[in-house]
Parts: C-alpha cells; sequence; structure tokens
C-alpha cells in the first residue's frame, strides 16, 4: 500500500523539491513565467511537501496574510498522482496545520477556476469575482471551518 507522507518542508534539498515540483506543474505543464512561480516571497512561507513512498509528489505553500489570515498558495501535485487523494491529503492537512489549536484561524486560497470543485469538496466557499492570473483563469476562496 502506498504511504502518503506530509511534512514541512525545512531543508535545503526540501526547498528544491518544492521547486522541481512546482517548476513541472506550473512552469512547464501550465507554461506560467517562471518570474511569475518564482516571485521572491518564498522567504515570507511556510513550505510542505507530501512524499509517496519517499518521493515527492506535492507541495504547497502558506504565507501569513494578516492576524489569523493564512493563504495557501502553490498548490502543485504532480501529474501521475492527480485523482489518486494526494491533493486532498495535502490540503486536508494544511488545514489541520492552520486551524487544529485556533479556530479563528481563516485560510483563503486563489483557485483556478478549472480545480474550483476540487476546493469545494474539501470546504472552500468561493468569493468575488473570477479574475485572470497570468492567463489562468482563478476565483477567491475561502475555508469554512
Amino acid at each position: 500500500m502506498d504511504q502518503l507522507i506530509f511534512q514541512q518542508a525545512t531543508s535545503s534539498s526540501d526547498i528544491n523539491a518544492c521547486h522541481s515540483i512546482r517548476k513541472k506543474v506550473f512552469c512547464e505543464e501550465q507554461n506560467i513565467s517562471k518570474d511569475i512561480e518564482f516571485d521572491n516571497l518564498d522567504h515570507l512561507c511556510e513550505h510542505f511537501l507530501i512524499f509517496k513512498n519517499q518521493i515527492p509528489v506535492a507541495t504547497a505553500r502558506v504565507r501569513k496574510k494578516e492576524n489569523y489570515i493564512y493563504k495557501v498558495e502553490r498548490v502543485a501535485v504532480l501529474i501521475s498522482q492527480r485523482r489518486g487523494k494526494v491533493g486532498s491529503f495535502l490540503i486536508k492537512k494544511i488545514i489541520s496545520q492552520y486551524c487544529k489549536d485556533n479556530k479563528d484561524n481563516s485560510i483563503i486560497l486563489h483557485s483556478q477556476v478549472s480545480v474550483e470543485n476540487f476546493y469545494k469538496n474539501l470546504n472552500f466557499n468561493s468569493y468575488g469575482n473570477q479574475f485572470t492570473e497570468d492567463g489562468i483563469l482563478h476565483i477567491a476562496m475561502r475555508y469554512l471551518s
């Protein structure tokens, strides 16, 4: 049975794995500019990895926006791992990380419209109007605890 492990990325090799996954998913697969993807905000964020059988397969970063508001960004799952609950596992672990001890915490994100239902199934609610980031339609979403 495949084992998924969630961990915070703290070492340089972990951060390199995060960057590698993001580069594959966003820059190569979705043709997002490297300048936009690697926006010089990584140092302000906490980074997370999902390992499947000891191989990094998914990543996300979380940035504190204001008191009690955290923004999940750069959620990337390797194409071979999609539809296998890896993304759900990642987001549920992040929710647990930020909301388990403090119910006042709020989690927001900007979802690509094409995966909006993925987040809705994890109890996120859309708000505001759709907008474009690097040519891709997005919608703002907030986690409903």
